[in-house]
């Protein structure tokens, strides 16, 4: 078994698996940042979109979908003119990306430079395909948060992005888009997965909670560190706005360059820092979101039990 450097007999591959707008950007980028890590962007879900894109029925279905594909158009435009800020470093095509093509990958050596391999992702991007997890010892990590904070961010982006100008209310999180409510997914997949991880791979997986991150973003990184074998350092709770370096990651040009144009990875991409929790949890979610908070509440309530306890 392979050591983290420090004495201790840890996987030095460690994912961090996420359901969408959890909090678990910002976390990829202080994480991403620290001493001795190769930083894997989100590999499998590059596969997933490319899947939707190449799949007529996506389109019948989500005729909104052209929106989002014409912006993807325009990321490749921007990155054909060249000198674009994230050229030069380690992402590759979106063309690259299928799910053998990145279970390939991540079982290749860490760089030479490196001492961890931290893969963060989402688990719809492997629903259905976990025959496509590589064949390595890895940590498997979790990100869990509210499903009532996770409707009010999931609305405001894909408002955003499928452009909805009218009331926020009358926006149907539950079936305007195919990326969380669409038929070819499992019910909430970072469940799912959570639970295949424990009976096939680590009857402990770790998991940490959003809102505990922002409350206790030392005490929570600390743990977290401790759990998968990085040496804490007091400085990784801060690190440097510019999201530059972030073209040393590794994962998909296009889809970095996409979250770039429109905004998606802003507060992640450009933070320095975990920010505090500013707003109260939201007693009851708006009646076109209740459907897409209902999916996760269970899963979220089981796997919050299991979770890294910052004050403890």
């Amino acid at each position: 078994m392979a050591t983290n450097g420090i004495g201790d007999p840890k996987p030095k591959k460690i994912f961090m698996w996420i359901n969408p707008r959890s909090l678990s950007t910002s976390f990829e980028k202080c994480v991403g940042l620290m001493d001795g890590i190769q930083t894997w962007h989100e590999p499998y879900t590059t596969c997933y979109f490319n899947q939707l894109f190449n799949d007529p029925e996506t389109f019948t279905k989500f005729p909104k979908m052209n929106i989002f594909v014409n912006q993807f158009l325009k990321a490749t435009k921007l990155l054909e003119a060249g000198g674009h800020i994230y050229d030069g470093g380690n992402l590759q095509p979106t063309t690259n990306f299928t799910r053998d093509w990145v279970k390939e990958q991540l079982e290749k050596p860490i760089q030479e430079d490196k001492q961890f391999m931290f893969i963060k992702d989402t688990a719809m991007g492997v629903d259905g395909y976990y025959d496509k997890l590589p064949n390595i010892e890895a940590k498997h990590t979790f990100i869990i948060r509210n499903p009532h904070r996770v409707v009010f961010s999931a609305r405001r982006l894909l408002m955003h992005l499928y452009e909805h100008k009218g009331d926020p209310d009358d926006f149907n999180l539950s079936g305007d888009h195919p990326f969380m409510a669409w038929e070819k997914l499992s019910p909430d997949p970072l469940f799912k997965l959570w639970n295949y991880v424990r009976e096939n791979i680590d009857p402990n997986p770790i998991v940490i909670d959003a809102d505990d991150l922002q409350n206790y973003p030392e005490e929570t990184l600390r743990k977290y560190c401790e759990a998968v074998g990085i040496p804490f350092k007091k400085k990784y709770t801060n690190w440097p706005k510019s999201d530059e370096s972030l073209k040393y990651f590794h994962g998909a040009l296009e889809q970095m360059v996409w979250g770039k144009n429109e905004g998606v990875y802003d507060a992640a991409f450009l933070s320095s820092c975990i920010l505090p929790l500013t707003k109260p949890l939201p007693d009851k979610v708006p009646e076109k979101c209740e459907g897409y908070a209902a999916e996760f509440r269970e899963g979220y309530k089981i796997m919050y039990e299991t979770r890294l306890k910052p004050t403890e």
